[in-house]
């Protein structure tokens, strides 16, 4: 069903995604790997089921996992008949993005982005912000921008990837999304632009040699209260575990 017809004057957000959304702020905003680990399937599918037959569903009343949800969102944007990034935007967006000048480069995006039909904006900001709040628990979900984008950029963009032509931007493509969540401020709540460190964070345990660049901390809701860490089992000095 298109996005037009799964909003209203008064609820621009679809209720699915809402649901899905803070259900996921609320219990799980702290999960190692969000977004990247994927949920159980089966799981996932009857989320979307059992909404579509009462959409007052709780989801918390089902006992679900996070990372259930967090695929039943993925797949909602994945199965809109287009995606949330219109296709006519998208060599706009890159050639954007290969702007050298950081402050030139931003204002390219923000103003093409301005381009969104009002709902996609509505939808696009409101998931951007959702991600940028999760980014900003990198420390403990170790999820940073650079990882959120790696996972949402195809969902978001849904481009063709037997295009051999496109093979060769794909980097840009995923820059674009990741550059959205860092600059979420900016671009949606007329905030100030983030200054990026150089310091390299830890990277997910999928993607070992992968470098990723932390987020500097904006003002967002509090977070949660971290997830107590077990300690990793002590190597006997004898060599016996």
């Amino acid at each position: 069903m298109p996005l037009q017809d799964l909003v209203t004057a008064e609820k621009p957000i679809p209720l699915f995604v809402e649901k899905c959304v803070e259900f996921i702020e609320d219990t799980g905003l702290c999960t190692e790997g969000l977004y990247r680990v994927s949920g159980n399937k089966t799981d996932q599918d009857n989320i979307q089921k059992q909404f579509d037959q009462d959409h007052n569903i709780n989801l918390v009343s089902m006992e679900v996992t996070v990372n259930a949800v967090a695929g039943a969102l993925k797949a909602f944007f994945a199965d809109l008949p287009d995606p949330l990034i219109p296709y006519s935007l998208h060599p706009e967006l890159l050639e954007a993005a290969k702007i050298l000048d950081k402050t030139e480069r931003l204002h390219a995006l923000k103003e093409i982005v301005k381009k969104f039909h009002p709902v996609n904006y509505d939808v696009f900001r409101y998931v951007i912000t959702h991600l940028n709040r999760v980014s900003q628990q990198n420390k403990i979900n170790l999820m940073t921008a650079d990882n959120l984008s790696i996972c949402f950029w195809p969902t978001l963009m849904r481009p063709d990837f037997e295009n051999r032509e496109f093979l060769s931007t794909t980097k840009i493509h995923q820059s674009v999304v990741e550059t959205f969540i860092q600059q979420c401020q900016f671009f949606f709540y007329n905030g100030e632009i983030v200054e990026t460190t150089n310091i390299v964070a830890p990277p997910p345990p999928s993607n070992p040699g992968q470098l990723v660049e932390p987020m500097v901390p904006l003002q967002l809701p509090p977070p949660l209260q971290p997830q107590l860490i077990q300690p990793q089992l002590q190597t006997d000095p004898l060599g016996i575990i």
